[in-house]
């Protein structure tokens, strides 16, 4: 390459470094536009070897030259800089990064979550669901789970007021493991934040069954890999803006282009400010994410993105109080299950915090990705990521009530903050080869990553000159069937949260290394897929209040994975698959008998059998899917509200649960215009022993246990058989889109779809007369036109339009009937 390319790239280095100021970043706002594969690495073209370079380019130049020499037995390297458009738009991209360039509207081609490297969904021996940004642009998602449950066989999880928004179910089992080890989703590949905004992202894929092979410790349900926007080649823009019920507006930008022939943008960038229809409830929040993609060369590309969130909530939003289970060891007319069911007679828009409560969360990820061709048949690829999220909380309101008949309720000031920090180190090698008779593709990889979670809570003592008739409290008691006691107005200083008290750091490492491969014989109608990882973790939980630490806690496992899938014909496949996984236990838990311990690994096993099907060439296809999961050691939590209202969570280790079930889905481009996503799935998922003893305890007499048996009684007779907490024996779901090309309506769209929930149990021991079954309606209605050169788009969007009541987890709300209007403009 010639020295002065190399300081005119330098100079565009330094340049984009000074545009990309945080004083200047955050007055954008982002944008939905469509991912380019125009975006990878190109074409060979003719090289021009500088005859010397200057200083300050001596980098480049030394990396330039180490690629040519290993290049050496392709012939020369070609530079980037040097190529036309023609050449650019027929870039190949990286095995690494998914092929978004064959999607086709609502339907994705390729998936990169269920391999680790692009592959054609319709050859993978599993079901997948990849949701793509035209898709996710229709929905206006604010959470990840607005995307994710399209997908069959998933629901919602988060524990919102300590946990974000990102924890989901499949199949039953949640894709969080504990504290600490939270991975919820991954975000490109990596471990994720535990909140998560759409500003950046411009894929979901959702990978069922146990994925240990691939991820390491993940739950046997499956995965969520959230896929985030990459840099184009050429120049694109997009403003939006947003405003619908009760006050609430986003503002977004996206911007893309070259900074240079060889180095790439992308800026993404969103304010959004929340409704207000819950009384006290203000949120808002923004995003700004930067990135960087770097090519000199055909055969090597390196990234680099960053992304910080931050929302605020002033106060937050909380539960309705909920009764909690029967207080005798039988339950019985005069004292009833009421696990998870509200307190009757609260408005939709109540909510329990005071003023001065508030919820301050926020994230940082930082990776970058190193992409190599070492010859025709290997691919590499290095990389690193940096997460960090913390929430900081002071909370006034209370969730529990002393008893399942009063209506008085006792307030807390509880003050928490939680720290998480994640770093990834990871390598990669994909190689290729065709073998004759047979193909052969090859995985393997090693993996490092370094996690701290600290976390601290302080909570004022009760005050003992008040009543503790049902309950004692630090404040005022509030009768929730009576306003005036609702004294909002009150606040404690922090100096003065002395009780319960913890503060807890821990420390853990995993180091995993795993290997697999995908075999093709009879022209590739016949693919076996192996794969192994083995894993190490170790953790350490030191207690900073009491100055102890626990004894260092270490697991190790080998985790397979087998699939297999046989093309009958050129539109109909067949599949099968087994896979395992674990999860090590890391934070000790309150045990029922009063004691506390490191729960055992949990372990997963699943197998997968279903048919896999494409007609009109591609342009409908379907997967079929019956599964079978086992998972075992599972820790679940048990909130109890003492009479000091205290609450206690203590953790049970169950010994097996099982989810099984058929799901279906189907993509259909139906005409050119016509554009339709549905979905089905039946699921049991309950469990099968909570105590790993249930029949044997349940064959006692209670009057003969001491208080310890009575307890493990009572809980093998909530939990025996009972379904696992938000799963729902049947969950449908259908979005569809039709663009009109007649000239009199050429532009106009619409949209329109539902989300049906049947039998959804809150909490597994919730009564089964007041499981939620609710149907969510949703339209889309706009039109777009042309100005010039740029693209305008106006869209009208209708959430919820039955105005339904709801709870998509249990600890969170569901949200009011919404409408809003947007204004967008491409460039």
């Amino acid at each position: 390459m010639k020295a002065g390319k190399h300081d005119a790239d330098l100079t565009a280095i330094a340049k984009l470094a000074l545009a990309l100021s945080l004083s200047q970043l955050a007055s954008l706002a982002s944008a939905n536009e469509p991912e380019d594969t125009a975006i990878s690495p190109a074409k060979p073209a003719s090289a021009t070897q500088p005859d010397s370079a200057p200083s300050n380019s001596n980098a480049l130049e030394s990396l330039s030259e180490s690629l040519a020499a290993v290049d050496e037995f392709n012939g020369p390297l070609k530079d980037v800089a040097d190529m036309d458009i023609d050449e650019l738009v027929k870039v190949k991209i990286s095995p690494f990064e998914v092929s978004s360039g064959l999607d086709s509207g609502y339907r994705a081609s390729n998936s990169v979550s269920g391999s680790r490297f692009d592959a054609p969904i319709r050859e993978l021996p599993f079901a997948i669901q990849s949701f793509t940004e035209a898709f996710i642009k229709d929905q206006r998602p604010r959470e990840i789970f607005d995307i994710a449950r399209y997908s069959p066989g998933v629901t919602y999880r988060s524990n919102d007021f300590n946990e974000g928004n990102a924890n989901l179910a499949i199949r039953g089992f949640t894709v969080g493991s504990l504290a600490g080890g939270n991975i919820q989703t991954l975000r490109d590949g990596v471990h994720g934040p535990s909140i998560l905004d759409f500003t950046n992202v411009s894929r979901v894929e959702v990978v069922k069954g146990p994925a240990s092979f691939l991820y390491g410790q993940v739950a046997p349900g499956g995965i969520v890999n959230v896929i985030t926007k990459t840099p184009r080649r050429q120049f694109a823009a997009n403003v939006a803006a947003r405003y619908g019920s009760y006050g609430q507006y986003r503002f977004e930008t996206d911007v893309t282009g070259p900074a240079s022939k060889t180095l790439f943008y992308r800026m993404a960038a969103s304010y959004d400010q929340d409704l207000h229809y819950w009384e006290p409830y203000d949120a808002h929040a923004w995003n700004i994410s930067p990135s960087l993609l770097w090519q000199p060369i055909d055969r090597f590309s390196l990234s680099l993105k960053y992304e910080r969130f931050e929302k605020i909530e002033a106060p937050q939003l909380m539960q309705k109080p909920g009764y909690g289970t029967w207080t005798g060891i039988m339950p019985s007319a005069t004292d009833p299950n009421r696990s998870g069911v509200d307190v009757p007679g609260l408005p939709d828009t109540w909510n329990g915090m005071a003023y001065s409560d508030y919820r301050h969360s926020n994230t940082d990820n930082l990776s970058t990705w190193l992409d190599f061709k070492a010859d025709e048949h290997w691919n590499l690829r290095a990389g690193y990521s940096h997460m960090e999220y913390d929430v900081d909380a002071l909370a006034t309101g209370n969730f529990g009530m002393a008893n399942n008949v009063t209506t008085l309720q006792g307030r807390r000031v509880r003050h928490q903050v939680y720290n998480n920090r994640d770093d990834t180190i990871e390598l990669q090698g994909v190689g290729r080869y065709d073998l004759g008779f047979a193909s052969l593709r090859l995985l393997f990889g090693g993996q490092y990553v370094d996690r701290n979670f600290h976390r601290w809570a302080g909570q004022a003592p009760n005050d003992p000159s008040l009543s503790g008739n049902p309950t004692a409290s630090p404040l005022p008691l509030w009768d929730l069937s009576d306003p005036s006691t609702w004294n909002r107005h009150t606040s404690i200083g922090l100096s003065g949260l002395t009780a319960s008290r913890f503060d807890q750091n821990l420390n853990a490492a995993d180091k995993s290394v795993y290997g697999g491969s995908t075999f093709g014989i009879f022209e590739d109608r016949l693919l076996v897929l192996t794969g192994w990882r083995w894993t190490e973790t170790e953790s350490r939980l030191s207690d900073v209040l009491n100055q102890r630490s626990q004894p260092r806690v270490s697991a190790s496992r080998v985790t397979p994975q087998y699939g297999l899938l046989f093309k009958l014909t050129p539109e109909w496949s067949w599949f099968a698959s087994y896979a395992e996984s674990f999860v090590p236990g890391t934070f000790s838990i309150n045990r029922l008998d009063g004691g506390t311990a490191i729960p055992d690994p949990s372990e997963g096993r699943g197998y997968d059998v279903g048919i896999k099907a494409e007609w009109l060439d591609g342009r409908l296809s379907s997967t079929l899917s019956y599964f079978d999961i086992e998972n075992k050691n599972i820790v679940n939590d048990l909130a109890v509200t003492d009479a000091n209202g205290v609450v206690t969570i203590y953790g049970v280790q169950t010994g097996k649960q099982t989810s099984r079930g058929i799901e279906w889905d189907a993509t259909a481009q139906l005409t050119e215009q016509w554009q339709l996503y549905l979905s089905y799935t039946y699921m049991d998922a309950k469990i099968t022993e909570f105590t790993g003893r249930d029949d044997a305890i349940l064959a006692q007499n209670p009057d003969t246990l001491d208080a310890t048996g009575l307890t493990y009684y009572k809980n093998a007779l909530r939990f025996h058989n009972a379904p696992l907490q938000m799963s729902a024996p049947h969950l449908a779901n259908l979005w569809t889109r039709y663009d009109f090309k007649a000239d009199a309506w050429r532009g106009l769209h619409i949209g329109g779809g539902f989300n049906f929930v049947y039998d959804q149990t809150l909490l597994s021991d919730t009564p089964s007369s007041d499981r939620q079954t609710y149907l969510l309606l949703n339209a889309l209605i706009g039109y777009s036109w042309r100005v010039g050169e740029h693209e305008l788009s106006v869209d009208f969007m209708g959430k919820n339009l039955l105005d339904e009541q709801y709870r998509p987890s249990q600890s969170s709300r569901g949200r009011p009937r919404e409408l809003t209007i947007s204004f967008s403009v491409k460039f």
